[in-house]
């Protein structure tokens, strides 16, 4: 599934990142995304600055991780997170992922040119 409209119909409205280009080749991906200010997330999480929460940054990693990789397989583990940096509204990030199929696994990374936001990894087993 590489069609950007839908890999946009995995997220609710006002939940999902703003995704405007998308490549993919057998292993891995690069998705590249804005986080809209407009995002429900942003709502009560830090009032006076708004953070999108790590939570969410998962969240859409491993929507998208099923949807390219793993999608006859189930969630089984969350490994190696690491959040390095706040992201905030308005952001410009490339999500890129990797996928291991002898582990069932799928990393994940989302990025800019000047910040690392947040790292980790998938676990899938057959459902």
């Amino acid at each position: 599934m590489t069609d950007i409209h839908a890999l946009k119909a995995l997220f609710n409205a006002q939940e999902g990142p703003d995704i405007t280009a998308v490549k993919i080749d057998d292993a891995s991906a690069e998705i590249t995304l804005k986080v809209s200010e407009d995002l429900a997330w942003f709502d009560g999480h830090f009032p006076d600055h708004k953070v999108l929460p790590g939570v969410v940054q998962i969240d859409w990693a491993g929507k998208l991780a099923k949807a390219l990789f793993i999608s006859d397989s189930r969630f089984h583990q969350l490994t190696n997170i690491k959040f390095k940096t706040m992201v905030m509204p308005g952001a410009q990030m490339q999500l890129t992922l990797n996928h291991n199929a002898a582990k069932g696994s799928v990393s994940f990374h989302f990025s800019n040119e000047t910040d690392s936001f947040s790292t980790g990894s998938f676990k899938f087993s057959a459902s």
